[in-house]
């Protein structure tokens, strides 16, 4: 994972925070533009996705379309009812 100590280094040092991507962007590729921007964007995403389901980060994923979701490192009682949620449809349930 190309970005996972940085993502790391932001999240871990502000638990409890939540984070757009746009911030985390910013945080790791200061001067990326346009199609790096994208890249960084998909390599961060991928980051993430690992550290949820590792349980690290929680991620607030908004259900009307256009909506920014929110990634934050996970406290004793920060994340949300919907972490057990089956986001993958995977077509079974998870444990609750």
């Amino acid at each position: 994972m190309k970005y996972a100590r940085e993502v790391i280094d932001l999240m871990g040092a502000h638990p409890g925070r939540r984070f757009r991507m746009t911030e985390i962007i910013r945080y790791v590729a200061p001067r990326a533009k346009g199609r790096q921007r994208a890249v960084v964007r998909t390599g961060l995403w991928r980051v993430l996705q690992a550290l949820e389901e590792s349980g690290q980060v929680c991620i607030d994923r908004p259900e009307e379309n256009g909506a920014h979701a929110e990634y934050w490192w996970q406290t004793i009682t920060s994340c949300s009812g919907k972490h057990f949620k089956n986001h993958y449809n995977i077509g079974r349930d998870l444990a609750p």
